[in-house]
């Protein structure tokens, strides 16, 4: 079982199943925030904060301008794995083909609106001034491999709704070396540390999409003049994906407004936030490979006519998405001091006491985050992702908004800027609760909406 590459979810021990499928997602995952961090401690370690203030004060634009064709992504994956349980291969292959020629067109769309308008978002999220051209140069360097980004995000659903999410953790892999050792060569010969971390970072995304893309052309013996395209597996991607892709990209557009006051309490603050997001994403590597699990494995087991299976599923994810948010989220702010000082260098107090107070509301909370992300994907499962959308504009999007300009305002301090994400959060948690009762019970007297 274990060196098995493509794991068959309507099959065999269900939890044994889960964990193997997900072991290889929270590695992938990890890698990806182990080297996104080497960037901010090289930047703390051969520069100084306002690099690193550079690169943290992107952050958000990119999650907006990326994110929402990300969701896309995870619209194919749930639609693949329904095919994959049915068994129609015919449907496999154009759902396949169309979402790499999706992603690589609105890809180049991604690099060219970011080139143009990154100043414009900059501007909008009041970037400090000491930081400003170097979050500039680094964002449209970034945003210039977005054709490679989509390709590896769309090509990584594509294997991993197969079953095989060993592959796309070896691609990683690959990727992280790639970025790590053009890091430390650009930053030597390199005057500007910016560039020079965004061009590794870029050249790693390229190569791991590189890799990505020939492992699907050989599984599914694809010719680059004749890859098949469907408008109707386009549209039922779109349908599944564009609510998700809202919701995804609500998030950063959420947090606009927020990363606007961070940065309104200096360079020392962006630093901070930005070295304890990364901290962040580890607890994130868990609670959302064991969401993306959920999707998977209830999508298939659907598309399969195994309702026991479908309850399993939901079951063991959410309690294991709970526990790891739970357990990863309270280790890394009890040992919080530590991480943030070794990303910021030993000569940045105050932008640790800043990460600290973001731990505390965001990180110490990822427990609620784990059952967001199983119960939303059962949602999404199910056949609803508007209803999943609808739910995030509120608790998210709208909540947010209204946090920000009239309880913020009434208590101006970082304290109360960072509660906004925990609120939220639970809000968003009460109405999950609600939507998957309502639709598994809906599920299991057959009623569920079919592709």
């Amino acid at each position: 079982m274990l060196g098995r590459k493509n794991i068959d979810a309507t099959k065999g021990p269900i939890l044994q199943l889960i964990i193997l499928y997900c072991i290889p997602l929270i590695l992938a995952t990890l890698v990806q925030t182990l080297f996104n961090a080497i960037d901010v401690a090289i930047l703390g370690n051969m520069a100084d904060s306002t690099s690193v203030a550079s690169v943290g004060a992107t952050t958000a634009i990119f999650h907006l301008l990326v994110s929402g064709f990300v969701g896309i992504a995870s619209g194919l994956k749930i639609l693949l794995a329904r095919h994959i349980g049915a068994q129609d291969s015919k449907r496999i292959l154009e759902s396949v083909g169309t979402s790499l020629i999706f992603s690589f067109i609105f890809g180049i769309l991604v690099a060219v609106l970011g080139f143009l308008l990154s100043p414009v978002f900059l501007n909008l999220t009041k970037c400090p001034a000491d930081c400003y051209d170097g979050a500039v140069i680094y964002l449209r360097i970034y945003l210039g491999a977005a054709p490679a980004i989509l390709l590896y995000n769309f090509g990584s659903s594509v294997i991993t709704a197969n079953g095989d999410t060993q592959r796309p953790l070896y691609y990683m892999l690959a990727g992280g070396v790639i970025n790590l050792v053009l890091n430390i060569i650009l930053c030597l010969i390199l005057p500007q540390k910016v560039v020079a971390v965004a061009v590794a970072t870029a050249a790693s995304q390229i190569f791991s999409a590189i890799l990505t893309l020939k492992r699907i052309f050989k599984l599914y013996d694809l010719k680059l003049k004749k890859i098949p395209f469907s408008f109707m597996s386009l549209f039922a991607m779109l349908r599944f994906g564009i609510p998700l892709a809202i919701t995804n990209t609500l998030y950063p557009l959420a947090n606009l407004q927020i990363q606007s006051a961070i940065n309104s309490f200096g360079s020392a603050a962006v630093a901070g936030s930005s070295a304890a997001s990364n901290l962040e994403s580890i607890a994130s590597s868990f609670t959302s490979s064991f969401a993306t699990t959920t999707s998977v494995f209830i999508s298939q087991n659907i598309g399969a006519n195994l309702s026991e299976r479908v309850k399993q599923s939901f079951f063991y994810n959410l309690c294991l998405g709970i526990t790891a948010g739970f357990v990863i989220g309270g280790f890394l702010y009890l040992t919080g001091d530590f991480w943030l000082s070794l990303l910021l260098g030993s000569e940045s107090a105050e932008a640790v006491g800043f990460g600290k107070i973001r731990l505390f509301f965001v990180t110490l909370m990822y427990f609620i985050a784990g059952a967001n992300g199983v119960l939303s994907n059962t949602v999404q499962s199910f056949g609803y992702p508007v209803v999943s959308s609808i739910s995030s504009i509120f608790c998210i999007l709208v909540f947010r908004i209204i946090w920000m300009s009239f309880v913020y305002p009434a208590f101006p301090n970082f304290y109360c800027l960072n509660a906004c994400f925990t609120v939220s959060w639970i809000l968003l948690l009460l109405c999950n609760i609600v939507f998957a009762t309502i639709f598994f019970r809906r599920y299991l007297r057959g009623k569920y909406k079919h592709l």
